[in-house]
């Protein structure tokens, strides 16, 4: 099936969703300060208030995952930026730091409902042989949120730092109000629906996506196919019958997240600490990141999601390790390393994490994957805005220089080569290497 304007939409409407979480979690990174001067929290109170969205994801892709692959996409695509609309908006207008915290967190699980209904749609909608590029575009939403959020902050900061954190925490509901009315009207993934045997229902979208009746055969081969869904309690088939895939998936994402969110979120004071310039030095950071996004969906469907990958873990321990080693009076060295450190990101795991989560399990659990990988990322991202506050500059360059060489020396043992497969062949072949393991084991108790 090649892409057509409805593959396109479907980008838009998920994209969206992601580019809402990009923009709240840059953007409290500019509000912070005035959050001190309002309420005066203590410092442990304020880093977790700075996290807060980051815990709201955490809880909210643990459970979303499930419930998206239990009641279908379609419900929650709708219902999870509803929840988000009617918190950002409460989280402007909060009187202490305690409702602030409790706000921001509520904010967080709608974004993190979204994620896996995310992915899952996209790829259940997506063309084999673009699918790739496709899932990689729709991640650079979030590196394009950091573009928009950066330049709207300083601007709200002109009205007073006193205020100016309400407006830039409420300001979220406006994209993520458009996305949800966009959303009004998505049709179920067929996929899911084949799962739950409502075949007419999935002749139906395929119809409305291919823009005309299914020919005899298809509807032949359709009302033939028969597929049996597992029976799983929670996490239960995904860590017993995929256990390979999401124990690869899930450290994947946690290293990622301690490399991504210890230079997103603590980039005003790597910028500080290198003497780069504030403003200027975010924006090219962010611009950079989308430059390494584009590149990957240039060459990730040619190269595959492995090549990729190794390339970006390789260039993010190149340019770490380059800050370490620079002398800090080397302005010009150091913010090269530092935005080139995006760019990277965006060519390898910063785009693949989103590709791989989708394309290594079947559609009757794709959800709970994507929830149980962001689930533990995001586990990675609240213990990077626990511990960084209290370590040194120098430290944190180790610490995501490490994360950085372990994430390729990780992706080289076990990153898997899925370009110009269908999701059913992957699916299958995982199956198949899984039943080989199975008998092995079996064989060697004998």
């Amino acid at each position: 099936m090649k892409s057509k304007p409805f593959h396109y939409r479907m980008l838009l409407l998920t994209g969206g969703g992601i580019f809402v979480d990009g923009y709240n979690i840059i953007i409290i990174s500019f509000g912070l300060a005035g959050i001190q001067e309002a309420f005066h929290p203590s410092a442990y109170l304020l880093g977790f208030i700075g996290l807060s969205v980051i815990i709201g994801n955490l809880i909210g892709a643990l459970i979303a995952g499930y419930v998206v692959d239990k009641v279908g996409r379609k419900t929650i695509f709708i219902l999870d930026l509803i929840f988000f609309v009617g918190f950002a908006i409460l989280s402007g207008l909060v009187t202490n730091s305690y409702e602030l915290l409790i706000a921001r967190i509520l904010v967080g699980l709608g974004i993190g409902l979204d994620y896996p209904i995310a992915t899952s749609y996209l790829s259940e909608f997506s063309p084999v042989k673009p699918r790739g590029k496709y899932l990689v575009m729709n991640i650079t939403f979030f590196n394009i949120a950091g573009i928009v959020a950066t330049p709207v902050a300083y601007w709200l900061l002109g009205f007073g730092e006193l205020v100016a954190w309400r407006y830039m925490l409420m300001s979220a509901a406006i994209p993520a109000l458009i996305v949800l009315l966009a959303r009004l009207g998505t049709p179920e993934s067929p996929r899911w629906l084949l799962t739950k045997g409502r075949k007419e229902e999935a002749r139906r979208v395929i119809e409305e996506v291919i823009g005309k009746p299914l020919d005899t055969d298809a509807v032949e081969l359709l009302e033939n196919t028969e597929i049996t869904p597992e029976h799983s309690t929670y996490y239960k088939e995904l860590l017993t019958k995929h256990t390979r895939d999401a124990i690869f998936i899930g450290v994947f994402y946690f290293l990622f997240a301690i490399a991504f969110l210890g230079t997103s979120i603590f980039g005003p004071e790597f910028e500080s600490g290198l003497h780069l310039p504030g403003e200027i030095s975010s924006m090219i950071f962010w611009s950079l990141f989308v430059v390494g996004d584009i590149i990957c969906i240039l060459s990730i469907d040619r190269i595959g999601r492995r090549s990729v990958t190794l390339i970006g873990w390789a260039g993010m321990s190149a340019m770490m390790l380059a800050l370490i080693l620079l002398p800090k009076s080397y302005y010009i060295g150091l913010e090269l390393a530092f935005t080139l450190f995006a760019m990277f990101q965006g060519i390898g795991p910063g785009s693949t994490h989103m590709v791989y989560s989708p394309e290594l399990f079947p559609t009757r659990i794709r959800a709970t994957a994507e929830g149980w990988k962001q689930g533990v990322g995001r586990l990675g991202g609240v213990l990077t805005g626990v511990f960084f506050p209290a370590i040194s500059l120098d430290d944190k360059l180790y610490i995501i220089f490490a994360a950085s060489a372990l994430g390729l020396i990780w992706s080289l043992a076990l990153a898997k080569e899925t370009k110009g497969k269908s999701l059913e062949e992957i699916s299958e072949k995982a199956k198949i290497e899984e039943d080989k393991t199975s008998i092995k084991r079996t064989t060697e108790r004998f």
